[in-house]
């Protein structure tokens, strides 16, 4: 939009004639484009300096000063607030000004907040319960969460990214996009769903535009949504509701209407008259150089987010009866201890059926405390565990020692709201015993107490802690991942993955080697400190999150093993 076609379509606005069409392009710039609002904040303050003038000098001349000062300290108050002046403003030209008012007043709401949450921390604080007075408990400032994007990757299929892939439910990354082939549906934030085919190039530059330098898209855009738009080098296409599509090369753009109606902005237009409309089953070709091609193009023939997402889930369905199969084949593994899912079918049961059956030490079935039976991750209503209530945890016990351990979990954190969050852990933490939880940095962490050496005291002996990188903060939140360690004694080392890929590996010390691994009564997503105790506090370590599958290895899985079981069992 060009400076003076904006400053037309202002005007227009604020004298109450413009049009539908105007006002939703308008609308968008308004939200995408800081010195647009400014400019209408600037024209709106004069033109309710210029009415509230008028209107008092009709009544009583005496307060027009006053009035005037008041206003131009706080217009948008004074405005809003003074019964007064509203009785006597009744012109349809203020009924619209009353409501770009609150228009105004909304967008910055919504933009102020992303600004500062993008550039500065929040002086929120933390409780501390032992200080005198509520303002001193007030005490230690903290940075409120954050993520960066204006859109998730709410599917995708056979899609193959340039340079580091994007895992679907993910938060988009700002900047230039190259899906290389296969299709991905986006999910703005302003509720526009958008499927793009490669290959594609493009950039998302807020909830309501995307800049595309090739490729194919179509876009579904709700009511609340109008006037979202996808630029292109020949051209804009700003939707005026329902559902388009566009197929972009270097030197045209060919754009049909699927639903609806959608305004076409030609490069190089200079007029607001030299826009066109297109209606639903019509399309058009903007060109490059600015020519427009009235000629029908062919069907553009892109699936629309409501037929991908049908596809998705029939994909998925597939997946699902694979990673059953590769289930069924893990069960007999000879090195399995146990492997937990929740059967959807057992509807009120609060027994985990151990799976493994490959050797006779195996761990005992599970027993469900206080968790809540929710959807799994392959969308299966009661096929999964909640354990975010205080105290939920699955009991279990494991006979036998070994050498070596593996540990593996699908699980999706709601948060990481404690210093530890639990995975699995033996109760107490004895001699041979292992540790695995995740802290509340992100960080996982494994270990296993080692046996004291016959010169060894305890006191001065200090176990060994292998700790990843933090491989989690809120942009995970809410999103399926799996979750492995690793404690390989014949390598003397410890490894950490995530998504199947390794996160960190590290050297186990000669001294904080234990060759026999031992566990006995222990608890998944909990700590369980020792039953001898009787006091009833106890440290809240349960895990805020959902976990659909558990397996324990007797022995060290290759990377290649750990790789396999999260191909299969990856339901995107």
């Amino acid at each position: 939009m060009t400076p003076d076609e904006r400053s037309t379509l202002l005007d227009s606005l604020l004298d109450g004639d413009i049009s539908e069409a105007d006002f939703l392009r308008l609308e968008a710039e308004l939200i995408v484009d800081a010195e647009v609002r400014q400019e209408y904040y600037r024209r709106l303050q004069l033109g309710v300096l210029l009415e509230r003038e008028a209107a008092e000098s009709l009544l009583d001349p005496s307060v027009h000063a006053a009035a005037v000062l008041d206003t131009a300290t706080d217009p948008a108050i004074e405005h809003a607030t003074n019964d007064t002046s509203a009785a006597r403003i009744k012109s349809s030209r203020m009924m619209l000004l009353a409501g770009t008012l609150l228009a105004i007043a909304a967008s910055v709401f919504v933009v102020v907040p992303l600004i500062r949450g993008a550039s500065e921390p929040q002086d929120l604080v933390a409780w501390d319960p032992n200080a005198a007075t509520n303002s001193e408990r007030v005490s230690r400032p903290e940075s409120e969460p954050s993520a960066s994007g204006f859109a998730i990757l709410s599917g995708q299929s056979e899609a193959v990214w340039e340079g580091v892939a994007i895992g679907s439910g993910g938060l988009l990354p700002g900047g230039e996009l190259h899906l290389k082939s296969g299709l991905v549906h986006l999910e703005l934030f302003s509720g526009v769903q958008v499927v793009v085919q490669g290959e594609a190039i493009f950039s998302i530059d807020s909830p309501m535009q995307i800049s595309m330098t090739r490729g194919r898209a179509r876009a579904q855009v709700p009511n609340a949504a109008h006037g979202f738009r996808i630029k292109t080098a020949a051209g804009e296409v700003v939707d005026l509701g329902t559902e388009f599509a566009v197929d972009v090369t270097d030197d045209r753009s060919s754009v049909q209407v699927v639903d609806g109606e959608v305004e076409l902005r030609p490069q190089g237009m200079t007029a607001v008259a030299d826009s066109l409309r297109l209606l639903e089953g019509e399309s058009v070709e903007l060109m490059s150089d600015g020519q427009v091609s009235q000629t029908q193009t062919a069907d553009l023939n892109l699936v629309g987010p409501v037929a991908f997402q049908k596809e998705l889930a029939q994909s998925q369905s597939n997946r699902l009866q694979q990673w059953q199969a590769a289930s069924e084949r893990m069960r007999t593994d000879p090195r399995l201890i146990a492997h937990y899912q929740v059967d959807p079918s057992a509807e009120w049961s609060r027994q985990l059926v151990n799976l493994a059956a490959g050797r006779r030490d195996v761990a005992s079935d599970g027993a469900v405390v206080a968790a809540q039976r929710v959807t799994d991750r392959w969308g299966r209503s009661g096929a999964a565990l909640d354990f975010s209530r205080t105290g939920s945890r699955v009991r279990l016990d494991v006979p036998g020692s070994h050498r070596g351990l593996t540990l593996y979990c699908w699980v999706k954190i709601n948060s990481l709201d404690r210093w530890y969050n639990s995975l699995f852990l033996t109760d107490g933490h004895e001699e041979r015993e292992p540790h695995w939880q995740i802290m509340d940095d992100g960080r996982m962490f494994f270990s296993v107490k080692a046996p004291l050496a016959e010169s060894q005291e305890e006191q001065s002996f200090s176990h060994k802690i292998y700790y990843s990188e933090p491989i989690w903060d809120t942009s995970l939140s809410g999103r399926w991942i799996m979750l492995a360690t690793v404690y390989d004694v014949d390598a003397q080392q410890v490894i950490h993955y995530l998504n199947g890929k390794p996160v960190s590996r590290e050297a186990i010390p000669a001294e904080s080697l234990s060759e026999v691994i031992k566990i006995g009564p222990a608890s998944i997503c909990n700590w369980s400190q020792p039953m001898y105790r009787t006091d009833a506090t106890f440290v809240v370590r349960n895990l805020n999150g959902v976990m659909d599958e558990f397996a324990m290895f007797s022995g060290a899985l290759s990377p290649q093993e750990i790789s396999e079981i999260y191909k299969v069992g990856d339901p995107y």
